[in-house]
């Protein structure tokens, strides 16, 4: 199990921010700052929605855990967090066991970001 971390306002916004302009990414995507979190989610892989938590957040993605269901590679996904009101979709960039990579791609679905 991951220990949640308090994110701090002053990172929080500065996600949030690159979250809602996906042109400041810079460098290779490795190296965004990873926020370590611990917020329920559904991850929507048509035709169904999967429980999970999102336990950790960049501006370029986000890395998921479910109760035993797999993703499979390549997979565009949206992923919705209720508790921070994002909605954000992307495609399924790696997958080991219970655990899953979304790699944001701001489409259609990423309109809804109401933070």
């Amino acid at each position: 199990m991951h220990k949640s971390h308090k994110i701090s306002k002053q990172d929080m916004a500065e996600l949030i921010a690159r979250l809602r302009n996906p042109n400041v990414r810079v460098g290779e995507q490795r190296q965004a700052l990873r926020l370590n979190c611990r917020w329920p989610a559904l991850v929507h892989s048509e035709p169904r929605d999967i429980a999970c938590v999102v336990e950790n957040i960049s501006h370029t993605g986000c890395r998921v855990r479910t109760a035993g269901l797999l993703f499979e590679l390549g997979t565009p996904v949206v992923v919705r967090i209720p508790s921070q009101k994002m909605v954000l979709d992307g495609v399924v960039a790696w997958a080991r066991a219970e655990e899953a990579g979304i790699q944001f791609s701001f489409g259609d679905e990423s309109h809804n970001l109401t933070v």
